[in-house]
């Protein structure tokens, strides 16, 4: 009998130590989300690329379009200042100093419109497909990496108790005398 209680004791200590174990494994393995990657999620980037195709279908011209977005898009306030340096003349680049870098793909769309005179509509159109594109593969991405993640600390909780709850009664019942 007492070595049942020693068995049983030895176990309860095993299993407060893989608990424990995983615990600060996932901690380390599965990251919180900064502020930064969320930050990331609110940029209506293929949004704005779609809005600005439409509009530059319907005959708006470019500097327009920056200032309704600016005003419009609390994420693209910046874009009335690019607006307002534009219709001053300022070169290209200059104007877009200020811009973030999650726009670029806006800038780059526009540039060519800028430069050319040629509609770009169907450039921001396939540019915001590109981006939902990237980002779903991203997330796909994100996701397989998560899962591998898993598998340790899930794995760390469920050998323990297959073992506690499976394998030690078997060992148990086969042998009564102890």
């Amino acid at each position: 009998m007492n070595t049942l209680i020693l068995l049983s004791a030895a176990l309860a200590g095993l299993l407060s130590l893989g608990t424990g174990i995983t615990a600060r494994m996932s901690a380390r393995l599965i990251p919180t989300e900064g502020p930064s990657k969320r930050r990331d999620a609110q940029q209506p980037i293929e949004f704005v690329l779609d809005l600005s195709a439409s509009l530059l279908d319907a005959g708006m011209p470019i500097t327009e379009i920056l200032d309704l977005l600016g005003s419009n898009i609390e994420q693209c306030t910046v874009l009335r200042s690019v607006a307002r340096c534009l219709e001053m003349n300022l070169a290209w680049d200059k104007a877009w100093e200020a811009a973030p870098q999650w726009l670029a793909p806006l800038r780059k769309a526009l540039l060519f419109a800028h430069t050319t005179g040629a509609p770009a509509a169907n450039l921001l159109r396939n540019t915001a497909a590109l981006q939902r594109r990237e980002h779903s593969q991203k997330v796909a991405r994100l996701g397989a990496q998560f899962a591998t993640k898993l598998v340790l600390p899930l794995g760390a909780c469920a050998l323990p108790a297959f073992i506690a709850l499976g394998v030690v009664p078997l060992i148990i019942a086969l042998f009564p005398s102890l």
